[in-house]
């Protein structure tokens, strides 16, 4: 089936399963009345950055409701963003690509069964995820909460859903502030916008051991040359350029790479040693791949982040290290991390 018509298959499939699984209207007073004790977000995009940006909606959620087991469902390139967020009591890891074989699938529902939601809430952002309003619905929760599918081409929230939030698949505002918008429609908020991510004692560990071991005594730079999307990839030999001047002014720089970053460490190491002399070698180092949470503690030791619009500009974000992010075609006015250190 060709995938304009496996889309259409999608969106008939899923409002004829939605109207066979339908919720009583109610609204947040009714809900709230209700005292919902075990609470299931769902939430398993799996962009980095913009996990990062709905973290103040888990905060807001767990504001309104202070005395629930709140559990998160998110993606496993996620796990590490939101793993010790305090707003959260438990994680379940969807693997999307496992479980679109029975076995996985039937293991990750009953796990999400034997949490027992009272309630759940589907968060999307700039696209709608059917998955995850199918797995809300597994999980057996009675109430569910989700953003209203029909901006999106989808005819679900209206019949499976207990209260729908409004939507749309435009973001005309910050990444933020579009993912909050749906909860503050109908009355869940929060004072606090400022993103989380934190790293656990054992990883802030690891990272101290990684600092004490580079050769040195100058300020410490951070920098990231790599990107998931190549379009928001700043030229490598620029990274070279700057991580050589940084050095030769008594800095010492720590490059950081992802999983995706082996092409561009390959062009930047080769630059490098193309620029810099031998005196300095040594206080230039490329850190071989780490957890997000231990790159959260490095760049919280930092005093400076050089980087390209990617998920770890978000993670700088939220530990406030003082950084200057490359944009490419990506607005930095959406998507910039809004915090003082970033506008240092």
């Amino acid at each position: 089936m060709k995938r304009g018509g496996r889309k259409s298959f999608k969106r008939i499939a899923s409002g004829i399963a939605a109207r066979a699984c339908r919720k009583p209207d109610l609204d947040l007073a009714t809900i709230l009345a209700r005292d919902p004790r075990r609470i299931l977000i769902v939430r398993q995009h799996n962009q980095m950055g913009d996990m990062v940006c709905a973290t103040p909606a888990l905060r807001a959620i767990r504001e309104t409701f202070p005395a629930a087991r709140i559990g998160l469902v998110c993606a496993p390139v996620n796990r590490g963003v939101v793993l010790h967020n305090p707003h959260i009591d438990a994680l379940f890891t969807f693997d999307k690509a496992a479980c679109v074989r029975p076995g996985p699938l039937l293991s990750f529902v009953s796990t999400l069964r034997r949490f027992a939601p009272d309630l759940a809430f589907v968060l999307n952002s700039v696209s709608y995820s059917v998955s995850s309003a199918v797995l809300a619905g597994l999980s057996g929760a009675k109430m569910i909460i989700g953003s209203d599918s029909r901006p999106f081409g989808f005819d679900i929230a209206a019949h499976a859903y207990s209260l729908v939030m409004p939507a749309s698949p435009a973001q005309t505002v910050h990444a933020v502030e579009h993912n909050l918008a749906p909860l503050r429609a109908i009355g869940i908020d929060t004072a606090d916008t400022g993103t989380v991510v934190v790293p656990a004692p054992e990883e802030s560990r690891a990272a101290d051991r990684i600092v004490r071991e580079l050769p040195g005594e100058g300020p410490l730079w951070l920098m990231h040359p790599g990107a998931g999307k190549i379009d928001n990839l700043w030229p490598t030999r620029h990274f070279a350029d700057l991580a050589v001047r940084a050095v030769e002014a008594g800095n010492r720089v720590l490059v950081l790479q992802g999983p995706a970053d082996a092409a561009v460490l390959a062009e930047f190491e080769a630059a490098v040693a193309d620029r810099l002399e031998k005196p300095f070698t040594d206080a230039l180092n490329v850190n071989p791949p780490v957890p997000i949470g231990v790159c959260a503690a490095l760049l919280r030791s930092a005093d400076r982040f050089l980087c390209n619009d990617t998920g770890l500009m978000h993670v700088a974000g939220a530990v406030e290290v003082p950084t200057l992010a490359l944009f490419g075609p990506t607005d930095p006015g959406l998507w910039a991390p809004d915090t003082p250190a970033l506008k240092a």
